[in-house]
């Protein structure tokens, strides 16, 4: 694939992938709309109406993959992101906390990717609570992708790695507020491999993002995809652009997480200042590791974009963090303030 400017990646995310989004979400959301269960609907069309944009952008990486393959790619991140957002409000929103129920929930999310696998009763242990037509459809139609990747096996090992870190910290992160941090600290020490000297909770940002889970789908619909592609991708976006998305996350909701009670990454710096160190680290170290990949413009576009997108939300000027979230941009290049201008931009008229 030859390097197209960012401009270029930027025309066809807007014009070839948000309409596929977009039609997606509307085959979900009518599906949910018909989930028996009334808890279990109200959870499935509340994430999809507040969560909708970790669709929107999860399905960037699409752009990744074969053009002729861009549907299908779309369809499978939009049913992946769907089934997280969805067990998230499960775990998070519906007044239950039990880590048993949790681990089988998240198993989804692990035989959405594997192909071969059968489908369990993933409501097993969680309130007596029974649906067949929405869980197990997203779960089978990420299957039914998956199996048409042509390098699925390539990329399998990495993908399997990132979504089992993915589903073991959304289970530790929902356990009750008395053994969630212990219980996450320990495992993250023990299971998560760091070789840069990262604090623990910055590696558990890492494991929270499906960026690279994403990019290594869309690698695998590749027939000559490269072992190197899909390590480079991996090593890239995990923990460095993986982590960076997160901590932005973090960053943006500290006032709603603290009142929520809720644990939140950014909360564990010392002060304001490592904070923003820590984040200006994260955004050189992710542009110096976009820039070796085999589409750098691309993935550099990832991290200006994921800058732009989270600091130009209106939560930013209420932190008063304004003057160092544009100190921050600074140093990721020009581009990544026009970016930030752009989605100002598309904020007000959307009234987001």
């Amino acid at each position: 694939m030859r390097c197209l400017p960012p401009a270029s990646w930027l025309c066809r995310y807007l014009k070839e992938v948000l309409p596929l989004v977009d039609k997606e979400l509307l085959v979900w959301r009518e599906k949910a709309d018909n989930i028996e269960d009334e808890s279990l609907r109200h959870q499935a069309l509340d994430s999809l109406e507040a969560k909708a944009f970790h669709c929107y952008g999860g399905a960037v990486m699409s752009l990744l993959g074969p053009k002729e393959r861009l549907e299908d790619l779309v369809a499978l991140i939009v049913a992946f992101q769907t089934i997280s957002d969805y067990l998230d409000n499960l775990c998070d929103r519906a007044g239950i906390v039990d880590e048993v129920a949790f681990t089988r929930l998240h198993q989804a999310i692990v035989v959405a990717l594997a192909p071969e696998a059968p489908l369990v009763d993933f409501y097993e242990h969680y309130a007596d609570a029974e649906e067949k037509c929405y869980l197990p459809a997203l779960v089978r139609a990420c299957q039914k992708i998956a199996a048409s990747l042509p390098r699925l096996e390539l990329v399998r090992d990495r993908l399997i790695e990132l979504v089992r870190y993915y589903s073991n910290l959304q289970v530790l992160k929902h356990l009750p507020v008395g053994q969630r941090q212990e219980r996450l600290e320990a495992y993250i020490k023990k299971e998560v491999p760091d070789q840069y000297g990262l604090a623990w909770w910055e590696l558990a940002a890492a494991t929270g993002s499906t960026l690279g889970v994403f990019g290594l789908m869309a690698l695998a619909a590749h027939p000559d995809c490269a072992p190197a592609w899909a390590e480079g991708l991996y090593h890239a976006y995990f923990p460095w652009i993986c982590g960076l998305h997160i901590l932005l996350d973090y960053l943006i909701d500290q006032e709603e997480d603290k009142l929520g009670g809720d644990l939140n990454f950014v909360s564990y710096y010392r002060d304001e200042n490592q904070k923003w160190e820590a984040l200006r680290l994260f955004v050189g170290s992710s542009l110096q590791a976009a820039s070796g990949l085999r589409t750098p413009s691309f993935h550099r576009l990832v991290v200006t974009g994921l800058l732009a997108m989270y600091l130009s939300d209106p939560k930013v000027r209420k932190l008063g963090y304004t003057p160092s979230a544009l100190r921050l941009m600074k140093t990721a290049g020009q581009g990544t303030l026009l970016l930030y201008r752009i989605c100002q931009l598309v904020r007000r008229a959307k009234q987001v």
